[in-house]
């Protein structure tokens, strides 16, 4: 198996790369085909990059290479990390969409024109429904996912947990939607793994504390705001505990903003988000994973890009796996689509 990284030298592209070798999903035989852009202070970079990840997995002993086209990418599974990021430069989504695009067109033409055919795109960079958009009109669809709905999802899942006082891996949740202030936390599918399942919702209704879907933007607009002022005023330990105290669907947009503020990344949530893509990608077997996906109205009638619960094997996503949704998770799930296709519309202009 190849794993092309494009960005690698990126902060999340060079993370990726030590979860890839830690994880053990790169053996011996595997090769990591580290991608950059042509620029001489990127290939020396990711030629030290290199080195170093050599001498810190030489017990892994897959075969580690480094390019500078996009024409030369080989990846069975090719990981898109390049691009700007969310930055006073780029304070919005629209200023992303529009740095990020020309490089998500090239990307796009390089795989479609050089490439096996095969390979699966896991998009990392944003806005990630551009990305899967932009790629999904050159290659088959089915090969193209976005990990923002997995890494939402497990942001939501840790929130639940650290509320419920147990660990991640016993709680099932989903977000899907957008990768954004317009993602849909499932509250409705929320399962505390190895408990009574009345006991279980009584505890997950309690955590919830009544809090309707309807009323989700007014929230997050109020306590982003309250914690900016925390932010505003340097005070990032208190910014931090004050996200703490709110609610777990809340947590999940608040507290990687104030990660990002203070690291310009959230690398290794990131990274780990797309490790379960890629394992999933390589079992051998069917697995759900959540991910932006284009939809051709598999369900609910949805012809945009959306993330989803969707079934993968080595050929990419099948088929969406979408649980059954409360009326008002439905709705929002359709405005949030409904969002999305707006902004692709706009962005592709």
């Amino acid at each position: 198996m190849k794993v092309s990284i494009v960005g690698a030298g990126g902060e999340v592209g060079r993370m990726l790369a030590i979860h890839l070798l830690r994880a053990g999903l790169l053996r011996r035989g595997d090769v990591l085909q580290l991608v950059g852009h042509g620029e001489v202070s990127t290939a020396r970079k990711l030629l030290a990059m290199r080195v170093d990840l050599l001498d810190g997995f030489d017990e892994v002993q897959p075969e580690i290479e480094v390019v500078s086209s996009l024409d030369a990418i080989e990846g069975d599974i090719i990981v898109m990390t390049a691009g700007s990021t969310i930055s006073p430069d780029y304070p919005t989504r629209r200023d992303l969409a529009a740095a990020n695009k020309p490089l998500f067109e090239d990307f796009a033409t390089a795989v479609a024109t050089h490439g096996s055919g095969r390979e699966i795109i896991v998009v990392v960079s944003n806005p990630v429904e551009l990305a899967v958009d932009v790629v999904a009109r050159r290659i088959d669809r089915h090969r193209v996912l976005g990990m923002g709905a997995q890494q939402d999802s497990l942001r939501f899942a840790r929130a639940l947990a650290d509320d419920l006082g147990v660990h991640r891996t016993r709680v099932h949740a989903w977000v899907l939607g957008e990768h954004g202030d317009g993602m849909v936390p499932i509250w409705s599918g929320v399962q505390l793994l190895g408990a009574d399942p009345k006991e279980s919702s009584k505890r997950v209704l309690k955590l919830r504390d009544g809090t309707q879907l309807k009323h989700f933007d007014a929230r997050i607009q109020a306590a982003r705001s309250a914690v900016m002022t925390l932010m505003n005023e340097g005070d990032i330990e208190a910014s931090y505990q004050a996200v703490h105290q709110l609610s777990p669907d809340l947590r999940i947009l608040i507290e990687p903003f104030i990660t990002h503020h203070c690291l310009n990344a959230t690398a290794n949530a990131t990274a780990n988000a797309t490790c379960d893509l890629v394992q999933a990608l390589t079992t051998g077997r069917d697995s759900i994973v959540a991910a932006q996906v284009k939809l051709a109205g598999e369900t609910h009638g949805l012809n945009t890009v959306c993330g989803m619960p969707v079934i993968v094997n080595a050929g990419g996503w099948s088929n969406v796996a979408c649980p059954d949704l409360a009326e008002e998770e439905k709705i929002r799930l359709l405005q949030s689509c409904e969002n999305i296709a707006s902004n692709l519309e706009l962005w592709n202009r």
